[in-house]
């Protein structure tokens, strides 16, 4: 295959994606900074270059935009990614400044109190990533909370769903990634050629399906995405179809589970070889079994041709000891991988 022919295949496998797999992505809308409120470290836990932006999504969505800049003189590379119990648990201590999620989420992440325990099972940076060490490596952080436009509980999936004419939150969620780098694209402060996409467990399937629906994204960083993110569906280990649109419908296109007992037509691998030839991190626990990381390292390899025919490093794959969660040795792995890619 040349990379010309690449380039007119890519655009079929991610038609396929999106009808198999995913759903339809929203139609592209323009996103308007609604109000930019700077926080004081004393008001964000301590956190310095705090930015709290309302933003608004052609009357069809609004969310909150926490964008963390670092102290340096020339444009910070911008890591985009969501957290699991909104904005505010991401924070040390909570703080009132940060305006907590406008709809629902779950109830283990509306009060503090459960905050410890989060840490002690899915590890230290389950609610929000270490913005200190980000900071003091030159890195800037625009996060959001994506159950402000699409709860992540099926009652009231289906609602904000049809409002977008979309049919899964994960493609949604990818959508809302695209409206936040809309609105970055406008700062002078954030380097325009090192933008990255960063997830974990969902949110690592939202972040590859960002990157391959978004040239404007230059690195994408997955952890322990699984299925639906970077283990193959006709992989039959860890989590199974059936089990994931059973426990969350609201995710994929209608058409998904039907994957449960026969191979789709479009697999991982093909996502993951539309991230090519930008740098592309996946990474996996020893642990997490759930998570299926044989599917994963398979899709990974599946991938590498195109990789190589688009004269690019091939994806990285990276395993850990332990369990499903974001920990110190995760956040050393991201940065070294984006040293390494983005920094040379």
């Amino acid at each position: 295959m040349t990379a010309e022919a690449w380039r007119q295949r890519r655009v079929e496998i991610l038609g396929a994606l999106q009808s198999e797999v995913y759903g339809p992505m929203p139609a592209d809308a323009p996103a308007m900074v609604v109000q930019r409120r700077m926080i004081s470290a004393v008001d964000a836990g301590g956190i310095e270059g705090v930015e709290q932006i309302e933003i608004e999504v052609a009357g069809r969505a609004r969310f909150n935009l926490v964008l963390v800049l670092p102290r340096r003189e020339t444009p910070a590379p911008v890591i985009v990614m969501q957290n699991f119990c909104g904005n505010q648990a991401a924070f040390p201590g909570r703080p009132a400044a940060i305006d907590a999620p406008l709809l629902y989420y779950p109830f283990p992440c509306r009060y503090g109190v459960f905050d410890p325990f989060h840490r002690a099972v899915f590890g230290e940076w389950m609610l929000g990533p270490p913005f200190r060490s980000l900071a003091e490596r030159g890195y800037a952080v625009a996060m959001f909370y994506g159950g402000d436009v699409v709860p992540d509980h099926p009652p009231d999936a289906q609602p904000a769903l049809s409002s977008l004419d979309a049919e899964g939150a994960i493609a949604a969620w990818a959508w809302v990634h695209a409206r936040v780098i809309d609105v970055l694209e406008a700062d002078q402060r954030l380097d325009q050629d090192r933008i990255i996409a960063w997830g974990q467990s969902r949110f690592g399937k939202v972040a590859l399906l960002a990157g391959a629906t978004d040239p404007r994204i230059d690195a994408v960083l997955a952890f322990q995405s699984g299925r639906g993110g970077d283990a193959l569906t006709s992989h039959r280990s860890g989590e199974s179809v059936s089990a994931i649109t059973r426990g969350y419908p609201h995710w994929f296109s209608r058409r998904f589970s039907a994957y449960a007992t026969s191979p789709p037509p479009v697999d991982q691998h093909d996502l993951l070889a539309l991230i090519a030839p930008r740098p592309l991190l996946l990474a996996h626990t020893r642990r997490d079994s759930w998570a299926d990381p044989g599917g994963a390292y398979r899709a990974a390899a599946g991938a590498r041709p195109v990789f190589d025919l688009l004269g690019a490093s091939a994806p990285r794959f990276v395993v850990r000891d332990g369990v499903h969660g974001i920990t110190d040795e995760d956040w050393r792995v991201t940065f070294a991988f984006l040293d390494e890619h983005l920094l040379r």
